[in-house]
């Protein structure tokens, strides 16, 4: 059963109100509408967002996404420009991964066997490319596009690879942010992508395969794989990182059609079966700053965790390709609104702010369903407006 939204925040409206301009007035209600039950509702269908607005069909939701003309492209470069207008953004990396959505109906369009990287075996649904940026402070999701098997691929969404949709969010990214440093798995390795970051300027860390040949000090050419069953402990150094042990072994390696990198095989500690191994071309930085670089890469992982399990980036239900692309820019749009929306006044008595996707979205559905005079005035007795918060939006993390 849905729960009734009783008002939309005042600072959502705010920041939700940066997009007008590219919709008309009833397109617009939409769009708000469903950015905001994104964030607050249970489920997250086109029936469930439209029964907390208590809507008598959710046809004009509907239609709002399989037939209205808006371009999720125009949202996205809205949205980045909103990103740049509160916050100072620095140097940063750029991080590319696809993840795999689950998806049941047959009828989906464009919808096929996908490798997911989870269960490591094909399965219905659908490839998601993601980038994401980081500066180390500030952190968001860039773009999002839909890879195709060539057998569903079409005039209007012509076949790309997957190194293809990832170089073009790549110079997508440099026309808008301040990139210096690319980061991506094994599944995008490639000589050529290599040398396209290169030509654009950039360092990269590149998760390479274990079937690589590298040569080390112009020795004959072996396998990483060979190379790795060569080591011991003894050829790992300890590295003490945000209270996690990591273990590192790097050298310097040549490949055929790179040339001159850094080989860097890593693990956690209690994790020993997890091996990372990653080539790059920062020859000059320290272990510990290249281990707290491979660090940065969990961060898109976050994004699709948060996207998934608070914000429906699996749950849609539309058989229409073109409404599921907006469905994910409305996606990325609710997630950009919650990191806007961290620093809240009501919260600043108690030194706090909104530290993770899921307590904002807790928190602004508490006030869409009580009414912010609701929550002011149980702020007044701080005992009570601790036990509130505990129980409905801190549930997870530190009590406050």
């Amino acid at each position: 059963m849905s729960l009734p939204i009783k008002e939309i925040p005042s600072r959502f409206k705010a920041l939700l109100s940066y997009y007008k301009k590219c919709f008309t007035r009833p397109q617009y209600k939409n769009f708000r509408d469903f950015v905001l039950g994104i964030i607050v509702s249970d489920n997250k269908t086109i029936q469930e967002i439209n029964d907390c607005f208590g809507r008598v069909n959710q046809s004009s939701l509907n239609r709002f996404l399989t037939l209205s003309d808006w371009k999720p492209t125009k949202i996205n470069n809205r949205r980045l420009s909103l990103i740049k207008s509160h916050n100072r953004i620095k140097r940063g990396i750029f991080i590319c991964d696809p993840t795999f959505l689950k998806k049941f109906g047959k009828s989906m369009e464009h919808a096929n066997y996908h490798y997911n990287g989870m269960t490591k075996k094909e399965e219905w649904g659908y490839l998601l490319v993601n980038s994401f940026f980081t500066d180390g402070n500030m952190g968001f999701p860039i773009c999002a596009d839909f890879y195709l098997r060539k057998e569903d691929a079409d005039e209007n969404n012509p076949f790309k690879t997957l190194r293809e949709i990832c170089l073009e969010q790549l110079d997508y990214s440099l026309k808008k942010l301040p990139i210096w440093l690319f980061i991506a798995d094994a599944g995008l390795y490639a000589d050529f992508l290599i040398q396209d970051i290169r030509s654009r300027g950039l360092k990269y860390i590149l998760g390479t395969r274990v079937t690589n040949n590298i040569s080390i000090a112009h020795k004959k050419r072996i396998s990483i794989e060979k190379y790795l069953g060569m080591l011991t402990d003894l050829d790992f150094k300890r590295h003490i990182i945000d209270g996690e042990i990591y273990y590192l072994h790097a050298i310097e390696v040549s490949e055929r059609n790179v040339g001159r990198e850094k080989l860097l095989i890593s693990y956690k500690e209690g994790d020993e079966e997890e091996v990372r191994i990653n080539v790059t071309n920062l020859m000059h930085h320290s272990d510990r700053s290249l281990l707290c670089l491979l660090k940065e890469r969990w961060k898109i992982e976050v994004w699709h965790r948060d996207g998934k399990q608070h914000l429906g980036l699996e749950d849609y239900q539309i058989r229409k390709f073109g409404a599921m692309q907006k469905v994910v820019c409305a996606i990325l749009v609710a997630y950009t609104m919650l990191i806007l929306m961290r620093k809240d006044d009501l919260l600043k008595p108690l030194k706090r702010f909104l530290q993770t996707i899921g307590e904002g979205c807790r928190y602004i559905r508490l006030i869409a369903l009580q009414g912010i005079r609701w929550l002011r005035k149980k702020s007044e007795d701080m005992y009570k407006f601790k036990k509130i918060l505990n129980e409905q939006v801190f549930v997870k993390n530190a009590k406050v």
